[in-house]
């Protein structure tokens, strides 16, 4: 039988483990399924250090290599030390690499990865996953995020060999906005589905709740970055509104990280809620899936250009009953009163009637979330991902 050839892939992403995003998450997910589907394959990471971990470090068969730099907008825009980066990146370029990759436009990777691919004789990889203009409560922020779209972006995006986008709403986008010689292939993200699944009601358990959940306690739960375009302060008010509408058994929980997170637990203090609104913070994967599998709704309330959310996937592949913002990919998965609620980006009043619907018929929400866990199963399991990524690396392999 002959021996396939080894496929070395580095993946330049400023944000990595153990910083907790989607865009990032998908990027590990990806490359992790994918080396345990295909042993020929091995991946390295370049990533800024912005969570003071190790220099070099070896994670879930991933060698991660972390460069200092500056957090420029916290948990969202980051740059490198550029004498520490050209040192890691000459180092690496003895590794025979057969691609490089790197995604999101607006991280500076996206503006020169193609060319740092081309001189080490490698394909380039580019991923977007935000399928619209940015959007950003500091005014300033957006308008130079604007300016990165219409020169650097449009600059560098068509240079690189291969082009993919995590939703179809992501590839609409580029090709109305850019100019690619080649397609945009599609890629989407997924789900480990033997790994995020229904438990019994009985075993349930949320991360840092000392009293056992009891079986006819109700759960709705944000978990995310804590940053404004996420809307977890939006939706922690909108249950302080609801407070009192609500049974005794109804609790909220909410994890993450991020600027707004003193402002959360600050807030859930003075409004004398820490009895019924559980504030998680920061959580690994195993805490991620333990909350979500306690959880009977999961709410996405976020008001900005969304990619294909993570989050949403293992929530409905875990159980729960999705309520999701409207916004680009979330749509491609979540199917009005099918497979869960959508609901307009911004829409308070709609997010406290679907909030109510679901507390009041429980076996219809019941329903709707049996119905998208199994979609998730057949369509969204990362195996069947993979499998179709690697078709798609081997095809540019022989295109090269």
């Amino acid at each position: 039988m002959k021996r396939k050839t080894q496929l070395h892939i580095l993946l330049i992403s400023p944000y990595f483990y153990p910083h907790i995003g989607g865009s990032q998450r998908y990027m590990e997910e990806l490359y992790v399924h994918l080396m345990e589907t295909y042993k020929h394959i091995s991946v390295d990471v370049v990533c800024y250090n912005t969570d003071n971990a190790p220099a070099v470090e070896t994670y879930r068969g991933l060698t991660i290599y972390r460069i200092p730099g500056w957090q420029i907008l916290p948990d969202q825009f980051a740059l490198p030390n550029p004498i520490a980066l050209c040192m890691v990146l000459s180092k690496l370029a003895h590794n025979n690499y057969t691609f490089v990759h790197t995604h999101l436009r607006f991280f500076d990777s996206a503006w020169w990865t193609w060319l740092y691919a081309k001189i080490i004789g490698a394909k380039s990889i580019f991923t977007e996953h935000v399928a619209g203009r940015p959007v950003h409560e500091n005014q300033t922020v957006e308008a130079i995020a604007n300016l990165v779209d219409h020169t650097l972006a449009a600059w560098s995006l068509p240079r690189y060999d291969l082009v993919t986008a995590t939703n179809k709403s992501a590839q609409l986008f580029l090709n109305r906005t850019y100019t690619f010689k080649q397609n945009i292939r599609l890629v989407y993200g997924g789900v480990d589905t033997a790994y995020f699944s229904p438990i019994a009601r009985n075993k349930r358990r949320i991360p840092g709740i000392r009293r056992k959940v009891k079986p006819t306690d109700i759960f709705i739960t944000f978990v995310g970055r804590l940053i404004w375009a996420k809307g977890a302060l939006k939706i922690y008010k909108i249950f302080r509104q609801l407070f009192p509408k609500l049974k005794r058994n109804v609790y909220f929980a909410i994890a993450g990280d991020g600027p707004l997170s003193d402002s959360i637990k600050k807030q859930i203090r003075q409004d004398n809620l820490e009895n019924r609104v559980v504030f998680l913070g920061p959580l690994n994967t195993k805490g991620v899936r333990d909350t979500l599998q306690a959880s009977d709704i999961f709410v996405h309330p976020s008001h900005h250009n969304e990619g294909f959310p993570n989050v949403i996937l293992e929530a409905g592949a875990s159980g729960a009953y999705v309520i999701a913002t409207d916004v680009a990919g979330v749509r491609e998965v979540i199917v009005p009163n099918k497979t869960g609620k959508l609901i307009p980006a911004g829409d308070d009043h709609a997010i406290r009637a679907a909030l109510l619907w679901a507390l009041t018929h429980t076996e219809k929400r019941k329903k709707i979330a049996k119905v998208l866990q199994k979609h998730l199963v057949h369509h969204f399991d990362w195996h069947q991902i993979v499998t179709g990524y690697y078709r798609l690396l081997t095809l540019a392999i022989k295109h090269h």
